[in-house]
């Protein structure tokens, strides 16, 4: 759906002519949309351009997580309080700032408004909305409990993008304060030990310290080759990184590498034991069969690692064997989550022990990674100030010698 331009005059609250260009399903909802603001609308003419089309043109995804979990807060306490879905949506597109959430949001109300359910508008829009929200409103929309589910997927997205921007947080803490050192030393190498071979120079006779000649003699060689150098660095992980994206081989060693890092690798597989014990417990609690729910689950899942458990999983099902022998044989999925979910086969309450894994499991990781981040941040702060240090080190000791030679 193409929404129209307008151009628009209207009057501000305190009296103040102002003009502008809005984006609409049409004139009755462009001046909906004005007086929503506070607008006295004088003029609403619609224009058609080549920079109008161009601006419409959306890459990539708009519906980002941050957005995606405001826009079912929002809507779940529209529904909540008795507002249809209709007016719900046409509400939440008339008060978005943002042009293209709003275009998003008017798609989502036409679908509906032509005879569509929610579920189905919002599965015309797949590359915004995950399939598995798909799959749960539909669920809400046949039990007649929209607005709840709505709310509740609204907290499931919340609790696994504080889960996952902590983890990120972590890991990205380490490379950070790395790259700092990094440049801090290549800076000094480069502008400020050169000067203290100038000094020496004047000085006939003076020895430079060894440790200040090493620095030196790095300095010289990083600047007279850092351009091949930083190139070949750069080359390398470019290639490293177009490897893995387009080899499959390439792509599953660097993944088993990353799950079998020391303390990090073990962030990496919580974070995704989260999102299966999450997924599972939402999807199974509201009547979706395993199959589905596990197939789902499979295409919201990044790591090549769990998607072939996923699949391996789904093959076992078809063969008769139990739901969790995949999950005990992979030595990547957490032996209380296996055991559990043996137990959960075993009495039939898998969304109920999926739920309390879920809850156990986020528990957890908000505590790990607060621990990881309390014990990194001093070792790494001693590697910066032992770097930057010895580095002083070297400038002092050469000033210190002239000082007792003169």
């Amino acid at each position: 759906m193409e929404l129209r331009n307008f151009k628009f005059t209207a009057t501000t609250a305190d009296g103040k002519t102002i003009k502008g260009r809005l984006e609409a399903l049409n004139k009755t909802v462009c001046v909906k949309y004005l007086q929503a603001k506070n607008y006295t609308v004088k003029n609403i003419t619609e224009y058609s351009s080549l920079i109008a089309k161009l601006n419409s043109i959306t890459i990539g995804k708009v519906m980002t997580d941050k957005y995606l979990i405001f826009f079912l807060k929002q809507l779940g306490s529209l529904l909540t309080a008795g507002v249809n879905i209709m007016t719900a949506l046409e509400l939440l597109a008339l008060q978005q700032e943002n042009r293209h959430l709003r275009k998003l949001y008017f798609e989502l109300y036409q679908q509906v408004y032509n005879g569509f359910s929610f579920s189905k508008a919002l599965s015309k829009q797949q590359k915004e909305f995950p399939s598995m929200l798909i799959q749960m409103i539909e669920i809400g929309e046949l039990s007649g409990d929209l607005p709840g589910t709505v709310l509740k997927m609204a907290d499931y997205y919340e609790r696994q993008m504080k889960i996952s921007q902590g983890i990120k947080s972590a890991m990205r803490m380490p490379i950070i304060y790395l790259v700092a050192a990094l440049l801090i030393a290549v800076g000094m190498l480069i502008f400020v030990f050169p000067n203290i071979t100038n000094l020496f120079a004047s000085f006939e006779g003076a020895e430079l310290p060894g440790i200040t000649q090493f620095f030196l003699d790095a300095g010289e060689f990083t600047a007279r080759y850092a351009l091949p150098l930083f190139g070949t660095l750069f080359v390398i992980i470019v290639i490293i990184l177009l490897l893995n994206k387009y080899v499959p081989k390439v792509h599953y060693a660097f993944s088993v590498f990353m799950l079998n890092l020391p303390i990090f690798g073990k962030l990496t597989q919580m974070n995704n034991q989260i999102m299966i014990a999450n997924s599972l417990s939402q999807m199974l609690s509201r009547g979706i069969n395993s199959v589905k729910a596990l197939n789902t689950i499979k295409g919201l899942l990044t790591n090549v690692i769990y998607k072939e458990l996923i699949t391996k999983t789904l093959t076992y099902i078809e063969d008769g064997k139990p739901f969790s022998k995949a999950f005990q044989e992979s030595k990547y999925i957490d032996s209380i989550m296996a055991k559990m979910m043996n137990t959960g086969e075993k009495t039939g309450e898998i969304p109920k022990l999926m739920e309390n894994l879920s809850t156990y499991y986020n528990g957890v990781s908000e505590l790990r990674v607060e621990q990881l981040k309390n014990a990194i941040q001093p070792i790494l702060l001693i590697i910066v100030y032992a770097i930057v240090g010895v580095m002083m080190l070297a400038i002092m000791l050469p000033m210190l010698s002239l000082g007792g030679q003169i």
